[in-house]
């Protein structure tokens, strides 16, 4: 049996059973007032390492929804640190994970019902899944199906569900901080860096994220920003 995870001590881990979304936890334990800031809810699946944060936000959606990109920054950072050197995190936008190539999980963004780009959210989760292991009856072979694979699939073996979440609630931690003090700069830079080869967005060939997380795309002979309240699905 897996010991919880190591999580840094601004954070409260609160178990999920295998079987529950740990997103859909957070946001009703939120919005019924049972979780605050810091809480952050992981499932007990040993096949893939989920979880997801609470956050309460001081700043309106469209700036709150920048904490999605910067959870992938974190999880590169995390699988950097405690994964092999010849492993290669790459991001297929907008919160598509990709390892190796493959597509290895997801971030989420989930925010109370309603809730516009233009007003301060009470909550907002942040969570990601992330697969360990490829699941038993998938047909086809490993990398033939959608192209999907898992962390252990592509030499992360010594990874376990604990070591990741506690690995990417550090991470995360981290760039928080850098957030708060130099904005959103740093991210957009090294989410760039991390984009697959010949990303797009919208059809379009994406070159860049700005500095408001925003996507910027070549059409013509210019260039176009896709808000990122757009392109995950926020109301403007």
């Amino acid at each position: 049996m897996l010991p919880p995870p190591e999580l840094p001590p601004l954070l409260t881990g609160h178990p999920v059973t295998d079987g529950d979304d740990p997103s859909r936890v957070a946001l009703e334990g939120a919005r019924a007032g049972h979780f605050g800031a810091g809480i952050l809810c992981w499932s007990d699946e040993t096949a893939v390492a989920a979880a997801a944060l609470v956050l309460e936000p001081e700043v309106p959606l469209r700036v709150a929804a920048q904490m999605a990109p910067l959870m992938l920054v974190a999880i590169g950072d995390a699988l950097g640190a405690i994964g092999p050197p010849n492993f290669s995190y790459g991001v297929r936008w907008p919160l598509t994970v990709l390892a190796n190539g493959g597509v290895a999980g997801e971030v989420t963004l989930a925010r109370p019902e309603g809730a516009r780009a233009e007003e301060v959210p009470a909550h907002i989760v942040v969570g990601f899944r992330i697969a360990l292991t490829l699941p038993d009856d998938l047909p086809g072979e490993p990398g033939e199906v959608a192209h999907l694979t898992a962390l252990h699939e592509e030499g992360c073996g010594d990874i376990d569900r604990s070591a990741l979440i506690g690995a990417v609630a550090r991470h995360f931690l981290s760039w928080l901080d850098a957030w708060h003090h130099e904005g959103f700069t740093p991210v957009a830079r090294v989410l760039t860096s991390r984009l697959e080869p010949e990303a797009s967005v919208e059809g379009a060939r994406l070159v860049r994220i700005d500095d408001t997380g925003s996507a910027i795309a070549v059409e013509g002979q210019g260039e176009r920003g896709i808000p990122l309240t757009k392109a995950l699905g926020i109301r403007t």
